[in-house]
């Protein structure tokens, strides 16, 4: 079967990369509504489609992984674009912190099931469980440089998923967490 992984990758790399650069200053927040498209179109739209497929290889965990970040961009744009992020930044700042409470939580699980997956999916699982824990203590400046650093993990998974079966071997390695086959 074709593998989509690499579609559901880029679409959470490229969100999470501008999102990051946003909170930290070097995207100015003028360029919010093309956030949104991106978190709409790129980051929810690719990665429920890839989500999908994915859960038809099967392979659950990480169609259950696309949804769940599918879902969370599409959730932070509907919140920007109802005007509700920034009601809630000002008038409920608990709510968020608890959503990034509970997004750190399901990162957690899926570092945990990585630790039998490979080394690329624990550091991107690690990282961005950092940086949601970060975000609920209120340290955008180092969340949203690890949120960088993961989508520039993210977009490496994803170059390893289109480069490696074009090339029929393993040229970018991900460092097999898997057991061993007897």
């Amino acid at each position: 079967m074709k593998d989509p992984i690499a579609i559901g990758l880029f679409g959470f790399a490229v969100p999470l990369f501008i999102i990051g650069a946003m909170f930290h200053g070097l995207i100015p927040m003028a360029g919010v509504g093309t956030l949104l498209a991106l978190c709409f179109g790129f980051g929810a739209a690719a990665m429920f489609v890839s989500g999908g497929l994915t859960y038809q290889m099967p392979n659950s965990y990480i169609a259950t992984v696309f949804f769940t970040y599918g879902s969370f961009f599409l959730s932070f744009a509907i919140a920007a674009v109802s005007g509700g992020l920034a009601t809630t930044m000002k008038s409920a700042p608990a709510l968020l912190t608890i959503w990034f409470w509970l997004m750190a939580l399901i990162t957690v699980i899926f570092f945990l099931a990585s630790l039998r997956a490979n080394i690329g999916l624990v550091l991107l699982f690690g990282l961005l469980t950092v940086a949601f824990v970060l975000m609920a203590l209120g340290n955008a400046p180092i969340a949203s440089l690890l949120f960088m650093i993961v989508a520039v993990i993210g977009f490496y998974l994803a170059a390893v998923h289109v480069i490696n079966p074009v090339m029929g071997k393993a040229i970018l390695p991900v460092g097999s967490l898997a057991p061993k086959k007897a």
